[in-house]
């Protein structure tokens, strides 16, 4: 009697783990492919996570590397586009990173590694992001979230130039070691410096397989690297409620809070703690304006998450500095609604700025805080409508 059972393969299993979250992708963004290039896309898919156990992935890390999938050059031939998409939605998202540590170098480093902190002259600091360009050319390696910092620092008593590498790193990579390598080599080759490699992971999955932070290789039993190590800072293993509590001081514990570890149910809460504590601990408005902006890119609620949010702080007097932040936005939203005004328009946007300008409600510092827009600009109006009042009374003379 014959055996008429067929073997599925561990390859089709994958395979028919991916479709069925690709195609609510596919969905989502309206796309619809023909069968033969959807099955090219899995393709592709299955061959970035060839390291891993896909059966045991949720459907969110299979997502995440669907859309990274998507901004590749033959994923955009089979989808018929011309462009990437997807990776410029992430690049500003990567900007807000790189804004951040420019920002807050020092506050970053007594967050992360408080040793190296106390060592290091702040005063003193390059961002060498040209030179870090003209150095990778076109290997393709440069990226938006990469940056070369310079620093002078005291080391056994001696003052010393070091290099920092740092990047912000927005999925896994199992390799990610040896671009970490290469970077390192290249790095150390132009400037022949100590150089301190950082990586700091801001996905938000938490690891089954964790990303080696070293890197070693070998020729039969002739090592040729022996052990190269990088700083690698995953910001979903951290427990959010320890993280809150290591530096509640730091402005950053309260900006990367949104991208630590927490349960669902408690994203209101976490975003209420995050701008609280971000407008609590910031020095100036372009601090708050900047961490403010990250952590709502970071932590995007839904209408009823959202309605919760204004919820706890509207009742809770422990967020009283958040809700007088929301209540100032929503007041310059009701007020650009009543003059009919579209939101985004950047001449609506002048007018409403320039009326509050004029009536004193709020000073340049304060509208930056809550726009989230550039200095220059509101300061650009705010001249503008002070030159106005000048004219204006001269007459009236």
């Amino acid at each position: 009697m014959s055996n008429n059972k067929k073997t599925i393969t561990i390859f089709e299993m994958n395979r028919l783990r991916i479709r069925p979250v690709l195609n609510q992708v596919l969905k989502k963004e309206n796309f619809s492919p023909n069968s033969d290039n959807q099955q090219k896309i899995i393709s592709e898919i299955l061959t970035r996570l060839a390291n891993e156990e896909i059966m045991e992935l949720s459907d969110n890390v299979i997502r995440y590397h669907i859309y990274q999938v998507m901004d590749t050059i033959p994923v955009i031939k089979l989808l018929g586009l011309k462009e990437k998409i997807f990776s410029k939605k992430r690049s500003n998202y990567d900007i807000r990173h790189k804004e951040t540590i420019r920002l807050f170098l020092r506050e970053y480093f007594e967050l992360f590694f408080p040793e190296l902190a106390t060592k290091m002259n702040f005063k003193t600091v390059q961002f060498l992001d040209k030179e870090l360009i003209t150095l990778l050319g076109d290997s393709g390696q440069q990226r938006i979230a990469d940056a070369l910092i310079m620093i002078n620092v005291s080391l056994n008593n001696t003052n010393e130039w070091i290099l920092i590498h740092w990047e912000a790193q927005g999925m896994k990579n199992l390799e990610y070691n040896e671009r970490m390598f290469h970077l390192f080599c290249g790095i150390y080759y132009q400037y022949r410096k100590r150089v301190l490699p950082i990586a700091m992971f801001i996905d938000p999955h938490q690891w089954r397989k964790p990303v080696s932070d070293s890197y070693s290789m070998k020729i039969l039993n002739y090592t040729v690297v022996q052990n190269f190590s990088y700083q690698l800072i995953k910001l979903k293993q951290y427990d959010a409620e320890e993280f809150a509590n290591v530096a509640p001081k730091n402005p950053l514990t309260w900006g990367y809070l949104p991208l630590t570890n927490f349960q669902k149910k408690n994203r209101p809460l976490i975003k209420a703690k995050a701008v609280n504590g971000i407008l609590k601990t910031s020095i100036n408005e372009k601090q708050k304006a900047t961490l403010y902006s990250l952590i709502d890119t970071s932590l995007k609620l839904t209408n009823e998450e959202d309605r919760q949010y204004l919820d706890l702080i509207e009742q809770n007097n422990e967020y009283k500095e958040a809700k007088m932040y929301e209540t100032i936005e929503e007041y310059l939203m009701e007020k650009a609604e009543k003059k009919g005004i579209e939101k985004g328009r950047q001449e609506g946007q002048s007018i409403l700025l320039s009326q509050i300008l004029k009536s004193g409600m709020m000073t340049v510092d304060q509208i930056v805080q809550i726009t989230g827009a550039q200095y220059d600009y509101i300061q650009n109006i705010a001249e503008k409508v002070n030159k106005e009042s000048v004219n204006y009374e001269s007459l009236n003379i």
